[in-house]
Protein backbone atom coordinates (compact mmCIF):
# COMPACT_ATOMS: atom_id res chain seq x y z
CA UNK A 1 0.00 0.00 0.00
CA UNK A 2 1.72 2.92 1.24
CA UNK A 3 5.90 3.23 -1.08
CA UNK A 4 7.37 6.46 0.57
CA UNK A 5 6.57 9.53 2.98
CA UNK A 6 7.83 12.48 1.20
CA UNK A 7 7.47 16.12 3.62
CA UNK A 8 8.20 19.55 1.94
CA UNK A 9 7.69 23.02 2.61
CA UNK A 10 4.73 25.62 0.70
CA UNK A 11 6.64 25.59 -2.16
CA UNK A 12 7.63 21.89 -2.70
CA UNK A 13 11.20 21.62 -1.39
CA UNK A 14 11.85 18.88 0.18
CA UNK A 15 12.43 18.74 3.54
CA UNK A 16 12.25 15.06 4.59
CA UNK A 17 12.12 11.74 2.96
CA UNK A 18 11.05 8.22 4.00
CA UNK A 19 11.67 5.50 1.56
CA UNK A 20 9.85 1.95 2.76
CA UNK A 21 11.03 -0.15 -0.52
CA UNK A 22 14.60 0.29 -2.20
CA UNK A 23 12.41 0.27 -5.26
CA UNK A 24 10.16 3.05 -4.09
CA UNK A 25 11.11 6.58 -6.28
CA UNK A 26 12.30 9.47 -4.61
CA UNK A 27 10.61 12.31 -4.28
CA UNK A 28 12.43 14.80 -7.01
CA UNK A 29 11.31 12.30 -9.60
CA UNK A 30 7.57 13.29 -8.72
CA UNK A 31 8.24 16.79 -8.38
CA UNK A 32 7.17 17.71 -12.08
CA UNK A 33 3.78 15.48 -11.98
CA UNK A 34 3.21 17.02 -8.64
CA UNK A 35 3.48 20.57 -9.17
CA UNK A 36 2.04 20.19 -12.74
CA UNK A 37 -1.22 19.33 -11.29
CA UNK A 38 -1.42 21.18 -7.94
CA UNK A 39 -0.73 24.46 -10.93
CA UNK A 40 -3.59 22.67 -13.18
CA UNK A 41 -6.07 22.51 -9.95
CA UNK A 42 -5.39 25.46 -8.53
CA UNK A 43 -6.31 27.46 -12.35
CA UNK A 44 -9.53 25.21 -12.87
CA UNK A 45 -10.66 25.44 -8.99
CA UNK A 46 -9.58 28.91 -7.06
CA UNK A 47 -6.47 27.38 -5.73
CA UNK A 48 -8.13 24.14 -4.69
CA UNK A 49 -7.67 20.66 -5.87
CA UNK A 50 -10.19 18.69 -7.84
CA UNK A 51 -10.12 16.33 -5.18
CA UNK A 52 -10.03 18.21 -2.36
CA UNK A 53 -11.92 19.33 1.11
CA UNK A 54 -11.54 21.23 4.08
CA UNK A 55 -10.45 19.60 7.59
CA UNK A 56 -9.14 20.73 10.13
CA UNK A 57 -5.82 19.80 11.60
CA UNK A 58 -5.12 20.84 15.63
CA UNK A 59 -6.65 24.82 15.04
CA UNK A 60 -5.38 24.84 11.55
CA UNK A 61 -6.59 25.05 8.18
CA UNK A 62 -5.65 22.24 5.76
CA UNK A 63 -6.17 20.72 2.91
CA UNK A 64 -6.74 16.75 1.38
CA UNK A 65 -5.64 15.85 -2.25
CA UNK A 66 -4.91 13.16 -4.13
CA UNK A 67 -3.10 13.36 -7.42
CA UNK A 68 -2.58 10.16 -9.54
CA UNK A 69 0.99 9.23 -11.05
CA UNK A 70 0.33 6.75 -13.24
CA UNK A 71 -1.82 3.47 -13.28
CA UNK A 72 0.13 2.21 -10.73
CA UNK A 73 0.85 4.81 -8.33
CA UNK A 74 -1.07 7.99 -6.43
CA UNK A 75 -0.28 10.45 -3.82
CA UNK A 76 -2.09 11.37 -1.16
CA UNK A 77 -1.23 14.72 0.57
CA UNK A 78 -2.25 17.00 3.11
CA UNK A 79 -1.82 20.89 3.27
CA UNK A 80 -0.63 22.60 6.79
CA UNK A 81 0.42 25.99 7.54
CA UNK A 82 3.89 25.82 6.89
CA UNK A 83 4.60 22.26 5.78
CA UNK A 84 2.99 19.37 3.16
CA UNK A 85 2.59 15.79 4.12
CA UNK A 86 2.89 13.21 0.80
CA UNK A 87 2.22 9.64 0.90
CA UNK A 88 2.94 7.51 -2.31
CA UNK A 89 0.70 4.72 -2.58
CA UNK A 90 0.47 1.60 -4.36
CA UNK A 91 -3.02 0.94 -6.33
CA UNK A 92 -2.43 -2.64 -6.42
CA UNK A 93 -2.55 -2.98 -3.07
CA UNK A 94 -4.55 -0.47 -1.51
CA UNK A 95 -7.27 -2.89 -0.03
CA UNK A 96 -9.85 0.34 1.01
CA UNK A 97 -9.69 3.71 -0.64
CA UNK A 98 -9.78 5.70 2.49
CA UNK A 99 -7.10 4.30 4.46
CA UNK A 100 -4.50 6.43 2.81
CA UNK A 101 -6.72 10.01 3.97
CA UNK A 102 -6.95 8.08 7.82
CA UNK A 103 -3.40 7.34 8.18
CA UNK A 104 -2.26 10.77 6.66
CA UNK A 105 -4.53 12.42 8.95
CA UNK A 106 -3.29 10.51 12.21
CA UNK A 107 0.44 11.01 10.80
CA UNK A 108 -0.12 14.46 11.28
CA UNK A 109 -1.84 14.34 14.75
CA UNK A 110 0.91 12.34 16.15
CA UNK A 111 3.64 14.79 14.59
CA UNK A 112 1.71 17.47 16.23
CA UNK A 113 1.63 15.54 19.47
CA UNK A 114 5.64 15.17 19.09
CA UNK A 115 6.56 18.28 17.67
CA UNK A 116 3.68 20.66 18.60
CA UNK A 117 1.39 22.85 16.48
CA UNK A 118 1.60 24.59 14.26
CA UNK A 119 4.31 22.08 12.38
CA UNK A 120 7.60 23.87 11.25
CA UNK A 121 10.54 23.54 9.22
CA UNK A 122 12.78 23.52 11.54
CA UNK A 123 11.06 21.42 14.21
CA UNK A 124 10.65 18.64 11.57
CA UNK A 125 14.53 19.31 10.76
CA UNK A 126 15.90 18.87 13.86
CA UNK A 127 13.73 15.63 15.13
CA UNK A 128 14.59 14.07 11.97
CA UNK A 129 15.57 10.84 13.56
CA UNK A 130 12.09 10.66 16.00
CA UNK A 131 10.49 11.13 12.90
CA UNK A 132 11.88 8.04 11.37
CA UNK A 133 11.30 6.18 14.46
CA UNK A 134 7.57 7.40 14.28
CA UNK A 135 7.21 6.56 10.88
CA UNK A 136 8.86 3.29 11.38
CA UNK A 137 6.57 2.34 13.66
CA UNK A 138 3.56 3.23 12.47
CA UNK A 139 4.11 1.56 8.98
CA UNK A 140 5.14 -2.31 8.79
CA UNK A 141 5.78 -3.42 5.57
CA UNK A 142 3.34 -1.14 3.59
CA UNK A 143 0.92 -0.88 5.84
CA UNK A 144 -0.58 0.49 8.62
CA UNK A 145 0.57 -0.83 11.67
CA UNK A 146 1.09 1.15 15.37
CA UNK A 147 -1.18 4.45 15.28
CA UNK A 148 -2.25 4.51 18.53
CA UNK A 149 -0.89 7.72 20.04
CA UNK A 150 -0.63 5.97 23.96
CA UNK A 151 1.42 2.98 22.52
CA UNK A 152 3.52 5.29 20.13
CA UNK A 153 4.35 6.82 23.51
CA UNK A 154 6.01 3.61 25.23
CA UNK A 155 8.01 3.11 21.95
CA UNK A 156 9.03 5.95 20.94
CA UNK A 157 10.33 8.91 23.89
CA UNK A 158 9.26 12.54 23.04
CA UNK A 159 13.30 12.49 22.61
CA UNK A 160 15.24 10.38 20.26
CA UNK A 161 17.62 7.99 22.38
CA UNK A 162 19.74 9.24 19.68
CA UNK A 163 19.12 12.53 19.83
CA UNK A 164 19.67 11.95 23.67
CA UNK A 165 23.26 10.31 23.18
CA UNK A 166 24.18 13.13 20.79
CA UNK A 167 23.22 16.46 22.56
CA UNK A 168 26.08 16.05 25.62
CA UNK A 169 29.26 13.89 26.52
CA UNK A 170 27.36 13.80 30.30
CA UNK A 171 24.26 12.44 28.28
CA UNK A 172 26.71 9.62 26.51
CA UNK A 173 27.58 8.82 29.81
CA UNK A 174 24.29 8.75 31.51
CA UNK A 175 23.00 6.56 28.09
CA UNK A 176 25.87 3.99 28.69
CA UNK A 177 25.55 3.15 32.39
CA UNK A 178 21.46 2.89 31.85
CA UNK A 179 19.91 2.87 28.55
CA UNK A 180 23.11 0.70 26.78
CA UNK A 181 23.63 -1.61 29.68
CA UNK A 182 20.36 -4.12 28.41
CA UNK A 183 22.63 -4.01 25.15
CA UNK A 184 24.81 -5.76 26.74
CA UNK A 185 23.15 -8.21 28.73
CA UNK A 186 20.94 -9.85 26.31
CA UNK A 187 18.98 -12.11 28.58
CA UNK A 188 18.46 -8.58 30.73
CA UNK A 189 17.09 -7.00 26.98
CA UNK A 190 14.70 -10.30 26.44
CA UNK A 191 13.08 -9.88 29.96
CA UNK A 192 12.73 -6.09 29.26
CA UNK A 193 11.44 -6.69 25.77
CA UNK A 194 9.11 -9.48 26.84
CA UNK A 195 7.87 -7.12 29.43
CA UNK A 196 7.08 -4.49 27.89
CA UNK A 197 5.59 -6.47 24.78
CA UNK A 198 3.09 -7.95 27.59
CA UNK A 199 1.93 -4.88 28.44
CA UNK A 200 1.38 -3.22 25.63
CA UNK A 201 -0.43 -6.85 23.70
CA UNK A 202 -2.69 -7.06 26.73
CA UNK A 203 -4.06 -2.75 26.89
CA UNK A 204 -2.80 -1.91 23.36
CA UNK A 205 -4.26 1.45 23.55
CA UNK A 206 -3.00 2.91 27.02
CA UNK A 207 0.70 3.87 28.46
CA UNK A 208 2.15 1.69 31.26
CA UNK A 209 2.93 2.72 34.32
CA UNK A 210 1.15 5.37 34.12
CA UNK A 211 0.97 7.66 37.42
CA UNK A 212 -0.67 11.08 38.13
CA UNK A 213 -0.41 12.99 41.81
CA UNK A 214 -3.71 14.39 40.97
CA UNK A 215 -6.16 11.57 39.26
CA UNK A 216 -8.73 13.31 37.57
CA UNK A 217 -11.60 12.10 34.55
CA UNK A 218 -14.21 14.00 32.61
CA UNK A 219 -16.20 13.60 30.18
CA UNK A 220 -17.67 15.84 26.96
CA UNK A 221 -20.77 15.07 25.58
CA UNK A 222 -20.54 17.13 21.97
CA UNK A 223 -23.65 17.17 19.42
CA UNK A 224 -23.80 19.08 16.09
CA UNK A 225 -26.52 20.05 14.55
CA UNK A 226 -27.28 19.58 10.96
CA UNK A 227 -30.95 20.48 9.46
CA UNK A 228 -32.57 21.98 6.73
CA UNK A 229 -35.77 24.24 7.45
CA UNK A 230 -38.40 24.94 5.10
CA UNK A 231 -41.80 26.68 5.58
CA UNK A 232 -45.06 24.91 5.56
CA UNK A 233 -46.76 26.94 3.09
CA UNK A 234 -46.77 29.94 1.46
CA UNK A 235 -47.91 33.42 2.74
CA UNK A 236 -50.81 33.60 4.35
CA UNK A 237 -50.23 37.80 4.80
CA UNK A 238 -47.42 39.19 2.85
CA UNK A 239 -46.35 37.19 -0.28
CA UNK A 240 -43.98 34.70 1.66
CA UNK A 241 -44.90 35.74 5.07
CA UNK A 242 -44.39 32.82 7.47
CA UNK A 243 -47.76 35.11 9.80
CA UNK A 244 -50.76 35.42 9.27
CA UNK A 245 -52.25 38.37 7.62
CA UNK A 246 -53.05 40.11 11.00
CA UNK A 247 -49.41 40.63 11.54
CA UNK A 248 -48.57 42.38 8.14
CA UNK A 249 -50.11 45.44 9.45
CA UNK A 250 -48.17 45.76 12.54
CA UNK A 251 -44.50 46.58 11.71
CA UNK A 252 -44.36 49.85 13.23
CA UNK A 253 -42.35 48.69 16.04
CA UNK A 254 -38.79 46.79 16.71
CA UNK A 255 -39.69 44.78 19.60
CA UNK A 256 -43.42 43.27 18.86
CA UNK A 257 -44.21 39.59 19.01
CA UNK A 258 -45.33 37.55 16.59
CA UNK A 259 -45.11 33.76 18.28
CA UNK A 260 -49.07 34.34 18.85
CA UNK A 261 -50.03 35.09 15.35
CA UNK A 262 -48.14 32.27 14.01
CA UNK A 263 -50.04 29.07 12.80
CA UNK A 264 -48.69 25.53 12.06
CA UNK A 265 -49.58 26.19 8.64
CA UNK A 266 -46.69 28.28 8.41
CA UNK A 267 -44.65 26.62 10.40
CA UNK A 268 -40.50 25.96 9.87
CA UNK A 269 -40.49 22.09 9.66
CA UNK A 270 -36.89 19.84 8.44
CA UNK A 271 -36.85 18.42 5.26
CA UNK A 272 -33.78 16.66 6.06
CA UNK A 273 -31.54 16.74 9.28
CA UNK A 274 -29.74 15.04 11.93
CA UNK A 275 -27.50 15.38 15.34
CA UNK A 276 -24.13 14.18 15.18
CA UNK A 277 -22.45 13.42 18.42
CA UNK A 278 -19.79 12.29 20.24
CA UNK A 279 -18.74 11.42 23.92
CA UNK A 280 -15.01 12.51 24.53
CA UNK A 281 -12.87 11.16 27.74
CA UNK A 282 -10.11 12.77 29.28
CA UNK A 283 -8.55 10.44 31.62
CA UNK A 284 -5.65 10.96 34.24
CA UNK A 285 -5.57 8.09 36.47
CA UNK A 286 -2.75 6.49 37.85
CA UNK A 287 -2.32 2.61 36.95
CA UNK A 288 -5.09 0.68 35.23
CA UNK A 289 -8.05 1.59 36.22
CA UNK A 290 -11.78 -0.06 35.02
CA UNK A 291 -14.56 2.46 34.38
CA UNK A 292 -18.47 2.09 33.86
CA UNK A 293 -20.35 5.36 32.19
CA UNK A 294 -23.54 5.14 31.95
CA UNK A 295 -25.65 7.33 29.52
CA UNK A 296 -29.04 7.81 29.67
CA UNK A 297 -30.29 7.62 26.17
CA UNK A 298 -34.48 6.25 26.75
CA UNK A 299 -36.37 7.05 23.32
CA UNK A 300 -33.48 7.51 20.96
CA UNK A 301 -33.08 5.79 17.93
CA UNK A 302 -29.42 6.16 18.23
CA UNK A 303 -28.16 5.14 14.42
CA UNK A 304 -24.61 4.75 13.09
CA UNK A 305 -22.62 4.53 16.82
CA UNK A 306 -18.78 3.67 16.57
CA UNK A 307 -16.67 3.16 19.58
CA UNK A 308 -13.25 3.04 20.09
CA UNK A 309 -11.49 -0.17 20.81
CA UNK A 310 -11.00 -0.02 24.47
CA UNK A 311 -15.37 -0.27 24.85
CA UNK A 312 -16.43 -3.75 25.61
CA UNK A 313 -18.97 -4.03 22.58
CA UNK A 314 -20.81 -7.49 24.67
CA UNK A 315 -21.96 -4.74 27.80
CA UNK A 316 -23.03 -1.78 25.56
CA UNK A 317 -25.04 -4.31 23.18
CA UNK A 318 -26.77 -5.86 26.53
CA UNK A 319 -27.43 -2.78 27.83
CA UNK A 320 -27.35 0.33 25.28
CA UNK A 321 -25.73 3.16 26.91
CA UNK A 322 -23.50 1.56 28.98
CA UNK A 323 -20.08 1.83 27.52
CA UNK A 324 -17.49 -0.35 30.24
CA UNK A 325 -13.68 0.52 29.11
CA UNK A 326 -10.13 0.55 30.47
CA UNK A 327 -9.50 4.39 29.39
CA UNK A 328 -6.57 5.18 26.84
CA UNK A 329 -4.12 7.99 28.61
CA UNK A 330 -5.30 11.61 27.97
CA UNK A 331 -7.41 12.37 25.57
CA UNK A 332 -9.60 10.03 23.72
CA UNK A 333 -13.05 9.47 21.84
CA UNK A 334 -15.46 7.04 22.96
CA UNK A 335 -18.21 6.98 20.74
CA UNK A 336 -19.54 8.42 17.95
CA UNK A 337 -23.21 8.48 17.03
CA UNK A 338 -25.85 9.92 14.89
CA UNK A 339 -29.58 10.94 15.57
CA UNK A 340 -31.68 11.30 12.17
CA UNK A 341 -34.51 13.23 12.61
CA UNK A 342 -36.38 11.29 9.87
CA UNK A 343 -36.34 8.23 12.97
CA UNK A 344 -39.25 10.48 14.74
CA UNK A 345 -42.57 10.30 13.50
CA UNK A 346 -44.43 13.31 14.64
CA UNK A 347 -42.71 17.21 13.82
CA UNK A 348 -43.59 18.34 17.27
CA UNK A 349 -40.63 15.36 18.23
CA UNK A 350 -38.24 16.55 15.06
CA UNK A 351 -38.49 19.96 16.27
CA UNK A 352 -37.78 19.23 19.80
CA UNK A 353 -34.42 18.45 18.67
CA UNK A 354 -33.02 21.08 16.98
CA UNK A 355 -32.00 23.24 19.88
CA UNK A 356 -32.71 26.72 21.91
CA UNK A 357 -33.43 29.03 18.74
CA UNK A 358 -36.70 29.00 17.24
CA UNK A 359 -36.92 31.48 13.75
CA UNK A 360 -39.71 33.56 12.91
CA UNK A 361 -38.50 34.24 8.84
CA UNK A 362 -40.70 36.82 6.85
CA UNK A 363 -40.08 37.77 3.12
CA UNK A 364 -41.44 39.47 0.85
CA UNK A 365 -42.26 42.69 3.54
CA UNK A 366 -43.09 46.07 2.33
CA UNK A 367 -44.52 48.14 -1.29
CA UNK A 368 -41.66 46.93 -3.00
CA UNK A 369 -41.78 43.61 -1.47
CA UNK A 370 -38.05 43.65 -1.40
CA UNK A 371 -38.07 43.35 2.61
CA UNK A 372 -37.44 40.91 5.33
CA UNK A 373 -37.48 40.33 9.31
CA UNK A 374 -36.41 37.55 11.05
CA UNK A 375 -36.87 37.29 14.99
CA UNK A 376 -34.81 34.89 17.15
CA UNK A 377 -37.20 33.18 19.90
CA UNK A 378 -34.27 31.60 22.31
CA UNK A 379 -35.75 28.93 24.84
CA UNK A 380 -35.11 29.37 28.43
CA UNK A 381 -33.30 26.76 29.74
CA UNK A 382 -31.69 26.68 33.34
CA UNK A 383 -28.41 25.33 32.26
CA UNK A 384 -27.71 27.49 29.38
CA UNK A 385 -26.85 30.98 30.34
CA UNK A 386 -25.82 32.35 27.12
CA UNK A 387 -25.45 31.39 23.63
CA UNK A 388 -22.02 32.14 21.85
CA UNK A 389 -20.40 32.98 18.44
CA UNK A 390 -24.60 33.32 17.14
CA UNK A 391 -24.38 34.23 13.16
CA UNK A 392 -26.74 34.58 10.57
CA UNK A 393 -25.52 34.88 7.22
CA UNK A 394 -28.09 36.14 4.56
CA UNK A 395 -28.09 34.47 0.88
CA UNK A 396 -29.68 36.26 -1.51
CA UNK A 397 -30.76 35.40 -4.90
CA UNK A 398 -30.03 37.28 -8.16
CA UNK A 399 -33.01 38.39 -9.95
CA UNK A 400 -33.86 38.72 -13.84
CA UNK A 401 -36.48 40.97 -13.89
CA UNK A 402 -39.39 39.76 -16.29
CA UNK A 403 -43.20 40.51 -16.74
CA UNK A 404 -45.12 37.44 -15.89
CA UNK A 405 -47.85 38.36 -18.23
CA UNK A 406 -45.93 38.81 -21.04
CA UNK A 407 -44.24 34.98 -20.68
CA UNK A 408 -45.72 34.00 -24.68
CA UNK A 409 -43.55 37.11 -25.92
CA UNK A 410 -40.09 36.50 -24.18
CA UNK A 411 -38.42 36.11 -27.22
CA UNK A 412 -39.69 39.30 -29.17
CA UNK A 413 -39.41 41.59 -25.83
CA UNK A 414 -36.07 40.09 -25.52
CA UNK A 415 -34.52 43.61 -25.78
CA UNK A 416 -36.67 45.17 -22.48
CA UNK A 417 -35.24 42.38 -19.88
CA UNK A 418 -32.72 43.57 -17.66
CA UNK A 419 -30.94 42.14 -14.63
CA UNK A 420 -31.77 43.46 -11.47
CA UNK A 421 -28.47 43.32 -9.58
CA UNK A 422 -28.91 43.35 -6.03
CA UNK A 423 -26.62 46.18 -4.74
CA UNK A 424 -26.90 46.21 -1.19
CA UNK A 425 -28.80 44.66 1.79
CA UNK A 426 -30.00 47.46 4.33
CA UNK A 427 -31.17 46.98 7.80
CA UNK A 428 -33.88 49.41 8.85
CA UNK A 429 -34.57 47.61 12.47
CA UNK A 430 -32.11 45.59 14.61
CA UNK A 431 -32.20 45.26 18.31
CA UNK A 432 -29.10 43.53 19.00
CA UNK A 433 -25.69 43.07 17.27
CA UNK A 434 -24.05 44.24 13.96
CA UNK A 435 -25.39 43.89 10.50
CA UNK A 436 -22.76 44.28 7.22
CA UNK A 437 -23.44 43.84 3.97
CA UNK A 438 -20.66 41.45 2.50
CA UNK A 439 -20.68 42.01 -1.17
CA UNK A 440 -22.32 39.55 -3.96
CA UNK A 441 -25.60 39.21 -2.75
CA UNK A 442 -24.45 37.96 0.92
CA UNK A 443 -24.84 39.61 4.36
CA UNK A 444 -24.20 39.31 8.04
CA UNK A 445 -26.11 39.68 11.06
CA UNK A 446 -23.17 39.06 14.09
CA UNK A 447 -24.63 39.02 17.44
CA UNK A 448 -21.76 37.38 18.75
CA UNK A 449 -22.52 36.41 22.87
CA UNK A 450 -26.12 37.07 24.11
CA UNK A 451 -28.05 36.32 26.79
CA UNK A 452 -30.78 33.26 26.76
CA UNK A 453 -34.00 35.46 27.90
CA UNK A 454 -32.61 38.02 24.71
CA UNK A 455 -34.92 37.93 21.99
CA UNK A 456 -33.03 39.48 18.88
CA UNK A 457 -35.11 40.96 15.58
CA UNK A 458 -34.14 42.90 12.71
CA UNK A 459 -35.86 44.25 9.65
CA UNK A 460 -34.31 44.61 6.47
CA UNK A 461 -34.39 45.53 2.70
CA UNK A 462 -32.87 44.45 -0.26
CA UNK A 463 -31.88 46.87 -2.48
CA UNK A 464 -31.85 45.84 -6.46
CA UNK A 465 -30.47 48.50 -9.68
CA UNK A 466 -33.85 48.73 -10.33
CA UNK A 467 -35.39 49.75 -6.56
CA UNK A 468 -32.26 52.25 -7.41
CA UNK A 469 -33.57 53.55 -10.33
CA UNK A 470 -37.16 53.68 -8.90
CA UNK A 471 -37.28 57.38 -8.04
CA UNK A 472 -36.47 58.48 -11.70
CA UNK A 473 -38.45 55.71 -13.55
CA UNK A 474 -41.47 57.15 -11.25
CA UNK A 475 -41.36 60.42 -13.05
CA UNK A 476 -41.25 58.97 -16.37
CA UNK A 477 -44.16 56.89 -15.46
CA UNK A 478 -46.11 60.37 -14.18
CA UNK A 479 -45.49 62.04 -17.26
CA UNK A 480 -46.23 58.76 -19.76
CA UNK A 481 -49.63 57.77 -17.35
CA UNK A 482 -51.41 60.58 -20.26
CA UNK A 483 -50.86 58.85 -22.94
CA UNK A 484 -53.39 56.58 -23.47
CA UNK A 485 -51.45 54.75 -26.35
CA UNK A 486 -48.86 54.11 -23.79
CA UNK A 487 -48.62 50.12 -21.95
CA UNK A 488 -46.72 48.90 -19.66
CA UNK A 489 -43.20 48.14 -20.89
CA UNK A 490 -43.32 49.63 -24.71
CA UNK A 491 -41.64 52.56 -25.74
CA UNK A 492 -44.11 55.29 -27.06
CA UNK A 493 -43.66 59.11 -27.72
CA UNK A 494 -43.54 61.89 -25.35
CA UNK A 495 -44.39 65.30 -25.40
CA UNK A 496 -41.52 66.46 -26.83
CA UNK A 497 -41.30 63.35 -29.32
CA UNK A 498 -38.74 61.75 -27.40
CA UNK A 499 -39.41 57.83 -27.32
CA UNK A 500 -39.86 56.71 -23.35
CA UNK A 501 -40.81 53.44 -21.63
CA UNK A 502 -42.94 53.04 -18.69
CA UNK A 503 -41.30 51.71 -15.55
CA UNK A 504 -41.48 47.72 -15.26
CA UNK A 505 -43.38 46.34 -12.25
CA UNK A 506 -41.03 45.75 -9.79
CA UNK A 507 -40.99 41.99 -8.78
CA UNK A 508 -40.25 40.31 -5.28
CA UNK A 509 -36.83 39.99 -4.14
CA UNK A 510 -36.40 37.64 -1.21
CA UNK A 511 -33.40 36.36 0.73
CA UNK A 512 -32.42 32.77 -0.83
CA UNK A 513 -31.59 31.09 2.44
CA UNK A 514 -30.36 32.21 5.75
CA UNK A 515 -27.74 30.16 7.68
CA UNK A 516 -27.37 29.99 11.30
CA UNK A 517 -24.20 29.66 13.53
CA UNK A 518 -24.23 29.13 17.14
CA UNK A 519 -22.88 27.17 19.88
CA UNK A 520 -23.70 26.77 23.63
CA UNK A 521 -22.79 24.69 26.64
CA UNK A 522 -24.83 23.26 29.55
CA UNK A 523 -27.04 21.00 27.49
CA UNK A 524 -27.16 19.05 24.36
CA UNK A 525 -30.50 18.84 21.68
CA UNK A 526 -31.21 15.09 22.06
CA UNK A 527 -31.27 15.60 25.82
CA UNK A 528 -28.47 13.04 26.36
CA UNK A 529 -27.42 12.92 29.94
CA UNK A 530 -24.50 11.06 31.78
CA UNK A 531 -26.17 9.10 34.53
CA UNK A 532 -23.04 8.08 36.48
CA UNK A 533 -19.41 7.60 35.88
CA UNK A 534 -18.00 4.76 38.54
CA UNK A 535 -14.49 3.18 38.82
CA UNK A 536 -15.55 -0.48 38.86
CA UNK A 537 -11.19 -1.41 39.79
CA UNK A 538 -8.38 0.50 40.29
CA UNK A 539 -5.55 -1.45 39.69
CA UNK A 540 -2.59 0.41 40.70
CA UNK A 541 -4.82 3.49 41.71
CA UNK A 542 -5.42 2.40 45.48
CA UNK A 543 -8.94 2.66 46.64
CA UNK A 544 -8.76 5.20 48.86
CA UNK A 545 -8.12 7.33 46.10
CA UNK A 546 -11.23 9.74 44.76
CA UNK A 547 -10.46 10.93 41.26
CA UNK A 548 -11.85 14.29 40.61
CA UNK A 549 -15.34 14.03 37.79
CA UNK A 550 -16.39 16.62 35.79
CA UNK A 551 -19.14 16.46 33.13
CA UNK A 552 -19.71 19.24 30.15
CA UNK A 553 -22.52 19.54 27.65
CA UNK A 554 -21.34 21.41 24.29
CA UNK A 555 -24.11 22.02 21.40
CA UNK A 556 -22.90 23.68 18.09
CA UNK A 557 -24.44 23.76 14.54
CA UNK A 558 -23.12 22.05 11.75
CA UNK A 559 -25.09 23.36 8.08
CA UNK A 560 -27.98 25.02 9.75
CA UNK A 561 -30.36 26.04 6.88
CA UNK A 562 -33.46 28.07 6.69
CA UNK A 563 -35.35 28.10 3.51
CA UNK A 564 -37.39 31.07 2.17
Amino acid sequence: MFEAVYIADRNNTLIYEYLINLTSPTFKSLTSIIRLNQNSSGKNHGGTSSHSHDSSNNGSDSEKSLIEINQDFFVVFEKTTNVIIYILCSTATTPNPIIPFTFIHRLIEVMSDYFGTPLALTKIDANNDTLTLLINEMIDNGMPNVTDFNKLRDLIPFKSFLSKILSTSSDITAATNKSLSSLTNPQRARVELASRDESLNSIPWRRSNVKYTNNEMYVDVVETINVILKPTSKAIGGKNSLLSSNAATHLDSAFYSTSSLKTSATQLVPIVGSIDGQVNFISHLTGIPLLQLILSVAGLNIQLPSFHQCINLEKYLENPGTLSFIPPDGKSTLMNYQIDLDSFETRRDQLSLLGLIDIDFQTGLGSNQNEFEIRLFIKNVKSVSKIENLTIEIFCEDVIEENSNDNDNNTSNSNNIEDDRITNIKSGRITHGDFNYKGHGRAEWNLRTISSTIQPMIHGSIITTALDDSSSNSEVFKESSEQPDLIEGVTGTGKNGEDTKSPRALSSVKPLFLKLSYSHKGAVPSGIKVDSLKIISAKGLGETVKPYKGVKYITKTGDFIVRS
